[in-house]
């Protein structure tokens, strides 16, 4: 009863507060909203961390290298979903029919554009002459080029369990039990941006707990670790990047990603997945594209170039890289690894056990992909071919059968897409190849499919709807896809997902989907083949331009195995776990942006008891229009005391920065973000937060522990723009 009243009392002070508000343009509060909204769905969909930096470096690239009205870079805005494929198409027609966009607020005259629509996007657009086709030269490279230096440090300032002084011996008899490194983390990058069109930049990067220049480390440690010791910025990318040269139409250097059809045989990086904003799933594929980000896994490196003319375009790549594995037998005499038992995706080399998996395996990648598109039709076939320098050997596992094991595999897939009117129709259907796979189950038919297929219909303008059937085989093997689905392997699942969105009055929005989904194999935590359902409901009302709210729903019901000590054999239960969410954003004067959010979770357990979690908190931040600085503060209180009802919240943070931290326990939570522009091109960020917790003397476990009832994170940051 003391927790209802809590959150009732809370909701009635910010629909209060939200009456002083005063009517005016959104713009990018509201880009920096949906923002939160879609990396928020995201973690709560994963079961991993998730490097968030590669979607915040798009976001912010477009801030700050707004995208023409009148070039067909609009489809970058289709690709993160702030405009519908519908709306894309209708920019489109507007342009043949009445010619360029003189304006920006001409967007108003868009069908399908409303008011909610354009602020959204006015930070990330603007109307004038198309230049792709300029000529270029040095000149205006040197003189139109902008550059842009970053430099960040970040640190847990109280002493972690794994930074605790240790002798060698006994560093050697527990080789993991120490960060061999400092617990600093600092980051440096460059980027060179001329009109979207040319693209440069490199990063280096090292962790909290990997060696740095300043490190000593013993010759015992060094003579273990052997090639394997290094210090230094661990993390080390770079990219040159064009498009729109003629024929070439993207040519990439370096670090890059590579995105095609819907992600089924190949998308690497990231995706929205059930977290796209909307109801549809489809997915815009950004085909080549140059990775500016630090993250350490799901990227290519090498070289790409699209060519085309006319309809018809092709891609061809190349990668190679070397990627971190788990080895589980090395040569004696060269100290080579003869087979890995598992690929890692941390990017952590803090450890001994870490540093020896650091680069233990070349990964090469060579392939293509062709297109043919016109007016509302595209097609495409992508096919590559895989290697691994040493064969991945799974240790033996009922669930792991039908998983990818050996040296090569060969993956190709078609692609199709239909947009036209009120329909939008898509699919794509992939094959993988596995020949020298050492799985006895799989030998008779090395080959497997998998395939989705989808529709999208806006009957009216006011409403639309997705619905889609998956269909991934138990066999399919991909290292590189990443499509839609329940989990985060495309295999051994089906399912039906149904999503509508509708907008019943004037400032109100319904947004809805239905996910039904079966597992046909074994799990990791499933013994048997299994099935879900995942609902979910938002509601959300515009008060006016400069005040939202919106309320939301999701249950989501899974199996897993019983922990039933009494029986033989841990048979599959179900287990639901229920969020309702409130949270609404206003401003309090002119210079004063407030946010309140209240959440509730709900776990039931196998044996009927109840696991119960809120999260409270208040967002104020002061951003004067005609002062150079800005401050942004969060006090969270926060219960849920076992990590089954924990919630996810959303932390502001500093430039290319993101924290997602799942807060579980009881206690609060604040932190304050300072910005402060001392020069035209010079801006400072600082921001410290601490976490405080009610019911426990230590926080973390193994080597992050602390001794103490609270957590302190300082992150410092310069960015130098010319």
């Amino acid at each position: 009863m003391r927790r209802l009243v809590i959150i009732i009392s809370f909701l009635l002070f910010a629909v209060a507060a939200k009456a002083q508000i005063a009517i005016d343009t959104l713009s990018a509060e509201a880009l920096n909203e949906l923002l939160i909204e879609q990396v928020e769905r995201m973690a709560e969909d994963s079961d991993d961390d998730i490097d968030y930096e590669e979607l915040l470096d798009y976001y912010i690239f477009l801030s700050d290298n707004p995208i023409n009205l009148n070039s067909d870079d609009m489809v970058r805005l289709v690709e993160l979903h702030l405009i519908s494929a519908f709306q894309f198409e209708e920019v489109k027609k507007y342009r043949r029919y009445y010619g360029d966009f003189m304006f920006l607020d001409e967007l108003e005259m868009v069908e399908g554009f409303d008011a909610q629509t354009i602020d959204i996007i006015r930070p990330l657009v603007y109307a004038g002459q198309d230049k792709s086709k300029d000529k270029i030269t040095f000149r205006k490279l040197a003189r139109y080029g902008k550059h842009q230096l970053l430099g960040r440090y970040e640190q847990v300032l109280e002493k972690q369990q794994g930074y605790l002084p240790i002798d060698d011996s006994a560093l050697l008899a527990k080789p993991n039990s120490r960060y061999l490194g400092c617990p600093q983390k600092l980051q440096f990058r460059y980027n060179y941006n001329y009109r979207n069109q040319i693209r440069a930049g490199f990063v280096v990067e090292k962790d909290a707990g990997e060696m740095f220049f300043t490190d000593k480390v013993s010759d015992t440690i060094k003579s273990l670790l052997g090639k394997q010791y290094r210090r230094g910025f661990d993390f080390i990318g770079f990219h040159l990047y064009a498009k729109d040269l003629g024929i070439v139409k993207a040519a990439v250097l370096g670090d890059y990603q590579l995105s095609f059809g819907q992600g089924l045989t190949l998308w690497s990086g990231m995706t929205f997945g059930k977290a796209g904003a909307g109801s549809s799933v489809m997915k815009q594929a950004r085909g080549i594209a140059p990775k500016a980000s630090a993250s350490e896994y799901g990227f290519m490196r090498g070289a790409a170039v699209t060519l085309g003319k006319g309809p018809f375009s092709g891609t061809v790549f190349y990668s190679h890289r070397w990627v971190d594995a788990n080895v589980s037998v090395a040569d004696s005499l060269d100290n080579e690894a003869e087979f890995v038992s598992s690929l890692q995706e941390t990017g952590y080399h803090r450890t001994i056990g870490e540093l020896l998996d650091r680069h233990a395996i070349r990964q090469q990648v060579v392939g293509g992909h062709l297109t043919y598109a016109i007016a509302h039709f595209e097609v495409g076939y992508t096919a590559y071919h895989t290697w691994l320098n040493v064969p991945l050997e799974l240790r033996p596992s009922h669930y792991n059968q039908f998983y990818f094991q050996g040296k090569s595999l060969t993956n190709q897939g078609i692609d199709v897409k239909y947009v036209k009117g009120k329909y939008a129709v898509f699919g794509e259907m992939a094959m993988s190849l596995n020949f020298d796979s050492t799985n006895l189950i799989q030998t008779q038919r090395p080959w497997a499919l998998a395939g989705l297929v989808g529709l999208t219909v806006k009957p009216a303008g006011y409403l639309n709807f997705t619905v889609m059937y998956r269909d991934y085989g138990r066999a399919y093997q991909n290292l590189l896809s990443n499509a839609f689905g329940e989990g985060s392997r495309n295999q051994g699942q089906r399912g039906v997902y149904l999503g509508v969105e509708v907008a019943p009055a004037p400032y109100w929005t319904i947004l809805a989907y239905a996910d039904q989904f079966q597992f046909t194999w074994l799990t990791s935590q499933v013994n048997a083949p299994s099935r879900g359902h995942d609902y979910y409901l938002r509601v959300t009302h515009s008060f006016n331009r400069r005040t939202s709210a919106y309320l939301q729903f999701r249950s989501k019901t899974k199996m897993k195995n019983s922990t039933d000590g009494e029986v033989f054999s841990h048979y599959p239960i179900f287990y639901t776990k229920n969020t309702v969410r409130f949270n609404i954003t206003y401003e309090l004067g002119w210079d004063i942006h407030c946010a309140n959010k209240a959440e509730y979770a709900h776990y039931r357990n196998e044996d009927g008891s109840n696991e119960h979690g809120y999260f409270l908190c208040q967002d104020i931040a002061y951003k004067p229009e005609n002062l150079p600085f800005s401050l942004t503060f969060r006090y969270a209180l926060f219960d849920a005391k076992d990590y089954n009802a924990r919630v996810y919240a959303y932390e502001n943070d500093v430039l290319y920065s993101f924290s997602v931290p799942a807060m579980y326990g009881k206690g609060m939570r604040f932190y304050l973000l300072g910005k402060v522009k001392l020069f035209n091109s010079l801006t400072l960020y600082a921001r410290i937060g601490r976490t405080i917790y009610s019911d426990r003397n230590t926080v973390g476990t193994g080597l992050s522990q602390i001794e103490g009832n609270h957590k302190t994170d300082l992150k410092v940051e310069a960015v130098w723009k010319l």
